[in-house]
């Protein structure tokens, strides 16, 4: 994406801001409806939003149309703002390269640290992210554990997605000399499972709702159990990469982001996805 001039970056603004009745606080005045149709993108307005495989937040359907939470709210807040959207399919890791080069613009379901804010800006924060470990079916009874270095401790193998941040605790346990080696990386989250059922590992970390999705869809319900325990990461946040995209731009997508929350629209989708 092309940096987006001043002038149409003001415009922008006010399109936005003038759902607000009086200057009063986004998300207190009028909202703008989100039309059947989108209205025309702002000159030079659009944004290339990187997405990896993660039913329910981000996959194709069985017709190949792209939905999922995170890509219907971006499709949402962006209509708000005037901005088309170019989706564009990678692994975690590479899409977070083509970020740091302004290659992405965009992308969802990101964890804020100070690492990335090198190279990257954030939105408010829509969701809090939960992960929990999984085991084959009949073996969380010998796994009697409170924490995950509990079984580190026993030569217990994790599986864990690259670059995905599974909280402090765990990033420091994947950095340690002594269990780094036990960490299990892969590209996409739904070649954990199969790594556990070739005994590659002997457990895996995931949001319990994309684990759900892929139990049904792989027909795993008798073979993959949750194991009791389970890793608050804390807030999500789409991420912007500093190389392509204004601080403006992001300040009209906290918005349109709050007008989402506001009306009941982001509402809507959690009840769509994760109910």
């Amino acid at each position: 994406m092309r940096r987006i001039s001043g002038c149409t970056l003001i415009i922008v603004c006010l399109l936005v801001l003038s759902a607000c009745d009086n200057g009063a606080a986004p998300g207190q005045g009028k909202t703008l409806p989100i039309a059947e149709t989108p209205p025309e993108p702002a000159e030079d307005c659009t944004l290339v939003v990187g997405w990896d495989p993660w039913e329910p937040y981000q996959y194709q359907d069985l017709g190949g149309e792209l939905r999922g939470l995170d890509v219907e709210l971006i499709r949402g807040i962006t209509a708000r703002i005037g901005c088309k959207t170019r989706f564009l399919a990678s692994d975690w890791s590479s899409l977070l390269e083509m970020l740091k080069k302004g290659e992405v613009d965009m992308l969802p379901g990101a964890t804020k640290t100070m690492r990335r804010a090198e190279f990257a800006m954030f939105s408010d924060p829509y969701r809090d992210e939960t992960f929990a470990l999984f085991v084959r079916t009949g073996e969380k009874g010998r796994l009697n554990a409170d924490k995950l270095g509990d079984l580190l401790e026993r030569g217990f193998k994790i599986g864990v997605v690259s670059q995905y941040l599974y909280g402090d605790e765990i990033t420091a346990l994947q950095d340690s000399a002594e269990y780094g080696d036990l960490f299990v990386s892969v590209p996409i989250s739904e070649m954990n499972f199969s790594n556990l059922m070739n005994f590659e590992a002997d457990g895996f970390l995931e949001d319990p709702f994309v684990a759900a999705a892929v139990i049904r869809k792989k027909g795993l319900a008798e073979e993959v159990e949750a194991h009791p325990i389970v890793i608050k990461t804390g807030e999500v946040r789409l991420m912007f990469a500093k190389a392509s995209v204004e601080q403006s731009l992001v300040d009209a997508i906290n918005v349109a982001l709050g007008e989402q929350e506001s009306d009941g629209s982001y509402a809507a989708l959690l009840e769509k996805y994760l109910n």
